[in-house]
């Protein structure tokens, strides 16, 4: 098999270059390809000369430089293409982002759907091909000012959204990404701008109004004021559970009401709603948190690190199992209140029932919306807020228990006084 040397690939080049082949990848491409059909010539027998001359008529009446242009207009069509691409997925992911952000602040369903959705493309497939764009259209010495926007906006993107759902690593990958802005890709570019800009200090002062923006981000999410907010609803959560256990002292009560239905009946609705509360609260602990049971049960709820998410709290209660419900809740509640008035004589439970810890017949209004009791008190409200809620249903509960033991004792004293001393009050009274 013939084999070219030296010089004649030198002449091979020398002539394409000649003939106006600027670009290098082409020019590499073309003296491969002319340098193999040579030598498959040759080795049929032509002579050099004769092997070149029959390759470069191969190339048509334009020679090398309609190849060029033919090239050229190749991957211009297919720049063009991929732009329009680009643009497509762009337009899309800032549709499907805006359209997610109005679902989340008006609490429509889908909203989570569209925001991964819109998040996705922008990060995954529209900032790709806009990389690929720069990196072939740009000098080699801005592919890292490129690289690291790629970088800081993808991490930007993912950590934004990991924040809206609440998912785990939100804040280290958002701060990564802004680091990545902020130490090179800014720098980066304003430098480039500033040595290129016919305004200097006008590049400059933006170039500062950015790293400024940047800074305040920053200031911003490690203020985290939300959080220490969130704290403070689930410390006095805490307090309301210190309350509670407090109040749930009533078995000398109980053992001096022994034997009494109405006390046994009441203790039985007491510790169904009570237990029913408890396995509500473990829910929402472990499926907000991701954690155990057993851990849910040890936890200070002031410690909690989701304190502030209300997406999974509402789902369980009203889109979750029915078991952990607020409809399931509200009637275990409504059914307690109705063991409790049995307890009192028929002709005062008009008026204790104004007296009882909750009123679900009551409407509510929030933003000029009509609410009920479940969703005006659980719908939408973040995981310390909840928490805090069910808190202060135990101690309710809890309180009206404490009224109703009292009410039978002072009954079962006035039935059990001796007769003498009825008579002697009887006819004090005439």
């Amino acid at each position: 098999m013939s084999e070219l040397n030296e010089q004649q690939v030198a002449l091979i080049s020398a002539y394409i270059k000649q003939h106006g082949i600027a670009q290098n990848t082409l020019h590499d491409d073309l003296l491969d390809h002319v340098c193999t059909s040579i030598e498959r010539q040759m080795d049929e027998g032509k002579s050099f000369e004769a092997a070149f001359e029959q390759t470069i008529k191969l190339f048509g009446p334009g020679g090398l430089k309609q190849v060029q242009q033919q090239t050229f207009e190749l991957l211009t069509e297919m720049n063009e293409n991929m732009k329009k691409v680009a643009f497509s997925f762009g337009l899309t992911s800032t549709i499907l982002l805006l359209a997610g952000t109005i679902f989340k602040l008006m609490h429509w369903p889908g909203a989570a759907v569209l925001i991964v959705l819109g998040a996705g493309s922008l990060a995954f497939v529209y900032l790709p091909l806009l990389l690929w764009h720069k990196l072939k259209e740009s000098p080699r010495d801005e592919s890292l000012m490129h690289i690291s926007g790629f970088v800081g906006l993808t991490l930007t993107t993912i950590g934004v959204l990991f924040k809206i759902m609440h998912w785990p690593g939100a804040s280290i990958t958002l701060l990564s990404g802004m680091g990545i802005l902020a130490a090179l890709y800014v720098p980066l570019f304003y430098f480039k701008k500033y040595k290129t800009s016919s305004n200097k200090s006008i590049t400059l002062s933006t170039g500062l109004v950015a790293m400024t923006c940047l800074i305040l981000v920053f200031g911003l999410m490690t203020v985290n004021r939300s959080a220490n907010f969130n704290r403070g609803l689930l410390l006095v959560g805490a307090e309301l559970d210190y309350s509670a256990e407090k109040a749930a002292n009533n078995e000398g009560l109980y053992l001096k009401l022994d034997g009494n239905q109405d006390a046994a009946s009441l203790k039985m609705a007491v510790n169904q709603s009570l237990d029913e509360i408890l396995a509500l609260r473990l829910k929402l602990i472990t499926e907000t948190e991701g954690i155990s049971e057993d851990e849910a049960m040890n936890i200070e709820p002031y410690l909690l690190s989701k304190q502030d998410n209300f997406d999974i709290p509402t789902h369980i209660l009203f889109h979750g199992e029915e078991k952990y419900s607020a409809n399931i809740l509200v009637n275990s509640l409504e059914t307690f209140q109705e063991r409790l008035l049995q307890v009192y004589q028929p002709e005062i439970r008009s008026e204790m029932v104004t007296i009882l810890p909750f009123d679900f017949s009551e409407t509510y209004t929030f933003r000029d919306e009509k609410m009920d009791w479940a969703n005006f008190h659980l719908r939408h409200i973040p995981l310390s807020g909840v928490l805090s809620q069910l808190s202060k249903m135990q101690l309710d509960i809890r309180n009206a228990e404490t009224q109703a033991l009292l009410y039978l004792l002072s009954q079962s004293a006035v039935s059990e006084s001796p007769s003498g001393d009825q008579g002697a009050y009887e006819a004090q009274s005439l």
